[in-house]
């Protein structure tokens, strides 16, 4: 059995380099799902980041996929109040097939009868919704981005109008930061795609993905994704999910400063907590039941990984928490296969793990 702890990041595509920064600090392989047509690396990612497509489609599909998502571009708030639109429709697969539906009419209009779904059909409109999310996310991005370039306007401005008064330095100092919190926070808001179909679309691929079962562990940091999977794992069980243990870990803006080491540090000084955390991880997704003993050790690892981790917490202006939550005796795959409601994939008996950083 391996010891490495391998994650897999979800439920969005492609995420950005900063969203994975602080699962680097314990996650010994890091992976994510890639669109097709996408780039699998970007800058700032490191090499146990690895980003690949999950699964292929045919050279037809293929190419509906790469048509439809050049036409989305650029009618992203048109499509998205479409898909909204048609939530009113009758029971069914809605969120896939609305986007199916939705996307086609924008070069040929509505049709009077949808077709029966293929399976390439499923996964592209899938791809398709997780593209449209990527979009906006982008736009989110550069909106941020556009915010913190005026709150750095506005420091200088406070900086030129203190002048020479030093007496003061400290209240204007703390000024300025809230400045640049401030636009962090007030940068209006695009369209989001809802939780639950973001996770369907994603569960789409990932329920077919070969290489599905070799992480014993799911990264997020949509805490919404948790609430998905713990009423979806009552409805198979009867039983609650547990809260496993949480870990304490700097703000992604801690590993921005001048020393560019700082996440080597991170790891050098919680080596060996870590190692043991993560071999227990391992542990326990790998075995159907979840033994008090095995319970206690894992939190005693983790109170160890705090105590190591915590002159790294000290001068951070914030912090993250990553807690983990279990599963037992149900694999992710069952667990996304129940989602999106498709059969089980009767796979081995193991315990899903999720860790959430809040």
């Amino acid at each position: 059995m391996t010891q490495s702890l391998n994650a897999l990041f979800s439920p969005e595509t492609n995420p950005h380099p900063g969203e994975l920064l602080p699962f680097r600090l314990l996650c010994d392989v890091l992976s994510f799902y890639t669109l097709p047509g996408g780039n699998p690396s970007q800058p700032g990612q490191e090499e146990s980041e690895t980003g690949y497509t999950p699964v292929q489609l045919s050279a037809e599909e293929q190419s509906r996929f790469d048509s439809l998502a050049r036409e989305l571009n650029g009618h992203e708030a048109e499509f998205h109040g479409g898909l909204l639109a048609s939530l009113s429709a009758g029971y069914g697969d809605r969120d896939e097939a609305s986007v199916g539906s939705l996307a086609s009419s924008l070069r040929s209009g509505p049709k009077s009868a949808q077709p029966q779904k293929a399976e390439d059909a499923i996964l592209w409109q899938a791809m398709l919704l997780l593209k449209l999310a990527e979009m906006f996310r982008e736009e989110e991005r550069e909106i941020a981005q556009g915010f913190l370039a005026i709150s750095g306007k506005e420091a200088e401005l406070f900086a030129a109008i203190r002048g020479e008064e030093t007496e003061e330095e400290e209240e204007y100092e703390e000024e300025e930061q809230a400045l640049r919190e401030l636009a962090a926070a007030r940068g209006p808001s695009g369209p989001t795609i809802n939780i639950r179909r973001l996770a369907r679309a994603w569960g789409r691929l990932y329920t077919r993905d070969a290489k599905a079962t070799e992480f014993p562990l799911l990264a997020t940091t949509h805490a919404e994704l948790q609430g998905l999977l713990a009423e979806e794992y009552e409805n198979l069980t009867g039983s609650p999910a547990g809260q496993l243990v949480s870990l304490a870990l700097p703000a992604p803006e801690a590993m921005h400063e001048e020393d560019d080491s700082f996440a080597e540090k991170f790891r050098a000084a919680t080596g060996t907590a870590k190692e043991h955390f993560n071999r227990l991880l391992v542990k326990i997704a790998a075995s159907g039941t979840l033994s008090a003993e095995l319970l206690a050790e894992l939190q005693g690892a983790g109170n160890d990984l705090n105590r190591a981790a915590l002159p790294f917490l000290k001068g951070s202006p914030s912090e993250k928490t990553l807690r983990f939550y279990a599963y037992e005796g149900t694999s992710l795959v069952d667990l996304f296969a129940s989602l999106c409601g498709e059969p089980q994939k009767a796979t081995a008996t193991a315990t899903g793990l999720l860790a959430v950083l809040s």
